[in-house]
């Protein structure tokens, strides 16, 4: 192998040493040549002695034609006829412009009407070419060149590809399809049948006519919409904006169509239902995708260029959406704008969002935790949905209990906004009985959803609203919604959360002094009337030693009221004696009430004892949770009573119990023994009284099962 030579530069007042520093090799020469011959030594600077001892020819690089050195170039505009002085002609390293290829390659150098070799970067008409030429679809937007990244390229080449499909089929649909006019509607002479004539008031039912149909169009212009949606972000805003551009032009010709009732044979049936679908899409996207401020306002901007037809005029500064960082919104969420109003240029505008928007806002503020901005945000913005804003709007209370503040919450629900009533009006009962296990225990769903289902966390640091502020919010909800207010498991639900300890286990209150009872129940009906009127106080008596007593009583005494107004349209009260629990003086209350009214009182005791029959599962899951006492305390307490329709009630229950008497004592229900005692000696001696047929028959499946 011949040695290589390389090009040094030497000091003249370096020594002869070849190690030292100042030495420096400046490039491999290619050549092998007898170096000697080319050498040519001259004092450059003689102050510091440098000399040059080698030179060669540079090797030239690869280039514009405008900037060739070998062959002249004329400037022009826009000339595109012919080459403009010697501009045909190039070296072996000249570049085209537009195509971004050797000269040699490009297939319009010279051709009449594009001629490449003109080009040059000081024109802006070849300026725009080369744009066009390097991003494709993309030119129509003016991006930079540095902005396109690889997804907005895929997007253009995609939509590009689109185009040309597209142009296809729309001219098709121009061109349309010539046929008979019997084809859309069925000749029923027979003249031409029989003679193969046609008769004068059949001819023009086989004239030729031309019809066209859009359905070709749009199968191509949805499948393409599909594929967009399954793209990233930022191609699929620019695939769809993209068809939106081409769609909206689509023209539809003055003869008739194939089929008038189907969407997709006419542009102007078919456009709108693809202009909805983009524009929603492109507005989620402008929400939850985090775009760049360029693509921001290039999708912005150029979505109010799309020359819209009539039928199109709905979707009018549909795009005009404001960004995360709009000093408007951003006012709104941190809490400094609480009106939702400004003023701008002397005029006073409101936040009016398309509901799209509205939703995608949520979602976005939903799954980064911003509870309290989100708050702030529905308070104050305005759509034309007004249905679906107000079904965002009445989580508010939901949002105040994830941010773990539970006393805005109550206060929430009794909020009117400008749409219509508050929210307490249109809770159903399913939110109803969740919002009262939120406000007992403290804790929320780690989901946003109002469900029960899934994993609930406990609020750590929130301060949990006391007992009687929780009665007096689940009172006054149950007063202004009417649904809710004759719901029967609404109440007893109620009951049910009054009954139970903060971790709803079911929890035995203390049985207070008959006088507190009539006291505080003459007392709780004045109480219910100020509730109803939207007076929230209450007295101090429900703040003492007895506070969850008399909260219970005051629950009894509302619910009896209830039930004297509403029990002809309640089909079942099984869950409100059921929901006391072993809480019997409460329960004796509720029947002390309904015995004001003698009608009242059978109608329910008639309705109690279908309903055990009918719901008897419902009765055996009670007795199973409790023991022996809760069956023999409930059986007592309705023989006990002095009017023979509340008597009546323990047939149906103790029928239930003996039916059910091997079940429980097969499952391993220790107290089934306690019960037969009780049953032997308190039951069948106090039956022996009741000489009617049905405790008569009751007394002799007892002494049986004994």
């Amino acid at each position: 192998m011949e040695p290589e030579d390389s090009v040094i530069v030497i000091s003249d007042t370096e020594g002869e040493n070849d190690g030292e520093s100042s030495v420096f090799i400046v490039e491999n020469s290619p050549e092998v040549a007898d170096a000697s011959k080319e050498k040519k030594t001259e004092v450059i600077d003689e102050e510091c002695g440098l000399a040059i001892t080698y030179s060669k020819k540079g090797n030239v690089m690869p280039h514009a034609r405008y900037d060739c050195v070998e062959q002249d170039f004329t400037r022009t505009e826009n000339e595109v006829s012919e080459p403009a002085g010697s501009n045909a002609y190039f070296c072996e390293q000249c570049y085209c412009y537009i195509c971004d290829k050797p000269a040699s390659e490009c297939q319009y150098w010279k051709l009449p009407s594009i001629c490449h070799c003109n080009a040059h970067n000081k024109s802006m008409y070849w300026k725009a070419h080369r744009d066009v030429a390097l991003t494709g679809a993309l030119s129509i937007f003016n991006f930079n060149l540095v902005d396109i990244d690889s997804e907005l390229r895929r997007g253009g080449a995609l939509l590009q590809k689109f185009w040309m499909e597209l142009a296809v089929e729309y001219n098709n649909y121009l061109m349309g399809m010539i046929t008979t006019r019997n084809c859309l509607i069925t000749c029923v002479c027979v003249c031409h049948k029989q003679v193969q004539m046609f008769c004068e008031m059949c001819h023009l039912n086989h004239v030729e006519i031309r019809l066209y149909s859009y359905t070709a169009v749009f199968n191509v212009v949805n499948n393409f919409l599909n594929q967009a949606e399954n793209e990233k972000p930022k191609a699929a805003a620019i695939m769809m904006i993209g068809v939106a551009k081409e769609i909206l032009l689509h023209k539809q010709p003055p003869q008739e169509t194939f089929n008038k009732d189907d969407q997709t044979s006419s542009p102007r049936q078919a456009v709108p239902i693809f202009m909805r679908r983009i524009v929603n899409a492109l507005q989620r996207m402008l929400v939850l995708s985090d775009f760049p401020p360029y693509l921001f306002n290039k999708l912005k901007a150029f979505y109010k260029t799309l020359p819209l037809p009539s039928y199109c005029y709905a979707f009018t500064n549909c795009l005009n959406v404001l960004s995360w960082d709009d000093p408007f919104l951003t006012s709104i969420l941190r809490g400094q704008n609480i009106t939702g109003h400004r003023q701008k240029k002397g005029k006073k505008e409101m936040l009016w969002e398309d509901v799209t928007v509205v939703q995608a806002r949520v979602e976005r503020m939903e799954a980064r935790g911003e509870y309290r901005e989100l708050i702030r945000y529905l308070r104050v913005v305005k759509c034309s949905d007004t249905l679906k804003l107000r079904a965002l709007q009445d989580k508010i209370p939901f949002y105040f209990c994830k941010c773990g503040d539970f006393h805005a919450a109550t206060q929430s629900f009794h909020s009117n906004s400008n749409l219509s009533c508050c929210t307490a009006c249109r809770l159903t009962s399913y939110q109803y009985m969740i919002y009262l296990k939120i406000l007992k225990t403290g804790s929320v769903p780690i989901s946003c959803e109002l469900s029960e289902e899934g994993r609930w966390v406990f609020m750590k640091g929130a301060n949990l609203v006391k007992d009687c502020l929780l009665l007096k919010c689940a009172l006054r909800i149950l007063f202004v919604n009417e649904v809710l207010y004759r719901t029967v498991h609404c109440w007893s639900g109620l009951i049910q959360i009054q009954c139970n300890s903060l971790t709803l286990t079911e929890d035995v209150l203390q049985v207070p002094p008959h006088i507190f009872v009539k006291t505080t129940a003459v007392h709780a009906t004045a109480i219910i009337e100020d509730l109803k009127n939207g007076i929230v106080g209450i007295p101090k008596a429900f703040s003492s030693a007895f506070h969850r007593e008399s909260a219970l009583i005051l629950v009894t005494v509302a619910a009896a009221q209830m039930l004297h107004q509403n029990l002809s349209v309640i089909n079942i009260v099984l869950p409100l004696v059921v929901a006391y629990g072993k809480n019997f003086w409460a329960l004796k209350l509720l029947f002390d009430c309904l015995s004001m009214k003698e009608d009242i009182l059978h109608h329910f005791c008639g309705m109690l004892c279908s309903n055990i029959y009918v719901y008897k599962t419902m009765l055996i899951d009670a007795f199973k949770r409790h023991d022996a006492d809760y069956v023999s305390d409930l059986v007592t307490l309705f023989l006990t009573f002095k009017q023979a329709t509340i008597q009546s009630v323990s047939i149906p229950v103790l029928t239930v119990l003996v039916e059910s008497w091997h079940e429980f004592k097969n499952k391993g229900h220790h107290w089934t023994q306690t019960l037969h005692s009780f049953l032997q000696s308190k039951v069948i001696p106090a039956m022996e009284m009741l000489n009617t047929a049905q405790f008569v028959e009751l007394r002799n499946k007892l002494s049986q099962l004994i």
